[in-house]
């Protein structure tokens, strides 16, 4: 193999290693990474103002699972459906380039450079190093457009959740309800007190009566 081959060659394993490993596709759904019902900026306090925490014994106190909201509410399980076949359709668009660039790099190898000028050498280097930069601007984008989907969802679906807690809680008149998640820092000592299949209810009736009005 002549030098000029042997330049080429390390340019395309370049581009083999850079894509290494990259998968668009997610094992698992794309639920928010965060417990949703605990991003809400906390209200500024004055400083000065004490609280007589005897009044925490007559508060009315309710709970949901998180987990459960997750895999129950048809908002997450629709825009995750989005989210998964978007991005299988980014990974095909990345294969069909990657397969155009490696029918390009066998040709390009298949040539004999022994008699080749230095200008000849040159075009076919910059033609590869065009097919890598290309195929890399192509995932960046593609990552981008996921990261940007999935941040949308999770806004769209803290948003629901907080206007519905509210609708819920103007009729239920708790004074706090927390979310809960298996493996998290709230210990349930009372089932009682659990609101998850109501809560779960109502976002499912508030989902669906939105999608017969954008119909």
């Amino acid at each position: 193999m002549s030098k000029n081959t042997s330049y080429l060659l390390i340019l395309w394993n370049l581009v083999l290693s850079v894509l290494l490993g990259w998968s668009l596709t997610r094992s698992t759904a794309p639920a928010p990474r965060q417990d949703l019902a605990e991003t809400e900026v906390p209200a500024e306090r004055p400083a000065a103002i004490t609280r007589d925490t005897m009044a925490l014994q007559d508060a009315r106190i309710a709970f949901f699972y998180m987990d459960s909201v997750q895999k129950k509410y048809e908002l997450i399980a629709e825009k995750d459906k989005r989210f998964r076949s978007e991005g299988q359709r980014l990974e095909g668009n990345l294969k069909s380039e990657m397969a155009k660039a490696q029918a390009r790099y066998e040709e390009l190898m298949r040539k004999d450079h022994t008699y080749s000028t230095q200008a000849e050498v040159a075009k076919d280097e910059q033609e590869l190093q065009e097919l890598m930069a290309r195929i890399q601007g192509q995932q960046a984008r593609s990552e981008e457009q996921l990261a940007r989907m999935e941040a949308e969802m999770l806004t769209e679906i803290t948003k629901e959740l907080r206007d519905h807690l509210g609708t819920f809680n103007k009729s239920a008149g708790f004074d706090y309800i927390f979310s809960v998640q298996n493996g998290g820092q709230i210990w349930v000592g009372n089932p009682g007190l659990d609101v998850t299949d109501e809560l779960i209810s109502g976002l499912n009736e508030r989902y669906r009566a939105a999608k017969t009005r954008d119909h």
